[in-house]
C-alpha cells in the first residue's frame, strides 16, 4: 500500500462490511450469512444503506419487532461508520429481499465474493 494507506477497499465497501458485521452479531445464528449490504449514499451528512436477505422471513428478523433490530444495527454501527468517514452522520438503513442472491453470479464478482 502507499504511505498512509491502510486498506486497498473502497469506503462504501468499509462502510457496508461494519453494518453487516453488527447485523451478524445482533442476529446470531438466526440470519447465518444471507446478509449482505450495500451503501446507496454516502453523502456529507447522510450514510444510507439497504441490507439484503434472501428470505421475508429474514427480513423479518432483520427489521425486529416496530423496526428495533434495524433501528439497534444502526445504533451499534453508526459510531464506526462516523470514525471512518471522518465525521458526524445521520445512517439510514432499509431492508429489503433479493431472492437468491448468493447465486447471483454477476453480484457476486460485484461484491469480491
Amino acid at each position: 500500500f502507499e504511505r498512509g494507506q491502510a486498506t486497498n477497499q473502497r469506503l462504501e465497501d468499509r462502510v457496508a462490511e461494519v453494518i453487516r458485521e453488527k447485523a451478524l452479531q445482533l442476529t446470531h445464528e438466526e440470519v447465518p450469512h444471507a446478509v449482505f449490504v450495500e451503501v446507496e449514499e454516502l453523502g456529507e451528512r447522510v450514510v444510507r444503506a439497504n441490507l439484503y436477505v434472501e428470505t421475508e422471513s429474514q427480513k423479518g428478523i432483520l427489521v425486529g419487532k416496530r423496526g428495533t433490530m434495524v433501528r439497534e444495527i444502526g445504533t451499534r454501527a453508526r459510531p464506526e461508520v462516523e470514525a471512518l468517514v471522518g465525521r458526524k452522520v445521520f445512517l439510514e438503513l432499509f431492508v429489503k429481499v433479493r431472492p437468491k442472491w448468493r447465486r447471483d453470479r454477476q453480484l457476486l464478482e460485484r461484491l469480491g465474493l
